[in-house]
């Protein structure tokens, strides 16, 4: 009897954030479209308003080898999350996310039997997701899940360089 190969599943993770959140998805129903498998794995935080404020489920619904997985950001549920307290999102996965994610990459590699995840591709922020995948054999791809705005902005900073107008001087635009 012939036993077909596991298919493999590609996990992608992004840094909690909204911006970051929103172009991961997009990169991974891109790679749906190209028919791989995909398993995205998302803070509890960011799963929960997904699923209260749009319509994610319809969305990827679509793709059969899509999945969600959930793990924490660290933060208490209270925690609000906004820009003036946002390093303290990095301190929380660094310390509980961290040994989260290497126990949840083990399980979708090692236990995982009909499509175990082959390869993960990571926002650029977390660091840590390197170690936790070379203990378990499978391949990084870092990404930096940036806005179209700012990458048009960091395009052209050498013009505005150049033409005098970066720096400001006094704090103020000419």
């Amino acid at each position: 009897m012939d036993q077909q190969a596991p298919t493999p599943r590609i996990l992608v993770f992004p840094f909690p954030i909204q911006g970051n959140l929103n172009c991961m998805l997009k990169l991974a129903e891109l790679l749906c479209l190209s028919n791989l498998h995909v398993t995205f794995l998302n803070s509890h935080h960011n799963h929960a308003r997904l699923l209260r404020f749009t319509d994610i489920q319809n969305r990827f619904r679509r793709y059969p080898g899509f999945r969600f997985e959930t793990i924490t950001d660290g933060l208490p549920d209270d925690h609000p999350r906004s820009g003036s307290r946002f390093m303290e999102l990095f301190d929380a996965m660094s310390t509980v996310t961290k040994p989260a994610f290497e126990e949840s990459l083990t399980r979708l590699v090692v236990e995982e039997r009909e499509s175990p995840v082959t390869s993960l591709i990571v926002d650029g922020v977390i660091d840590f997701a390197l170690d936790a995948a070379v203990k378990v054999g499978i391949k990084v791809i870092f990404a930096r899940p940036i806005s179209p705005c700012y990458l048009w902005t960091l395009h052209c900073l050498p013009q505005l360089v150049e033409a005098g107008e970066l720096p400001l001087q006094d704090g103020k635009i000419s």
